[in-house]
């Protein structure tokens, strides 16, 4: 699968129960990576933005 219609095209083809397992699967992904955006957030906060995986 190349595209994003292929994409589509193969959920719409899948069982209801598998379509709500990945629209399950994708809000949790959202939700991660919304996650990790706020804690690099207050990661750079804490430390004046500087980067925390430079040894120093």
């Amino acid at each position: 699968m190349n595209t994003v219609i292929e994409i589509e095209q193969a959920i719409e083809r899948l069982p209801e129960h598998d379509q709500r397992k990945i629209a399950e699967w994708f809000e949790d992904h959202r939700l991660i990576v919304a996650s990790s955006a706020v804690l690099s957030s207050i990661y750079d906060e804490e430390d004046a933005g500087e980067n925390q995986l430079v040894e120093e």
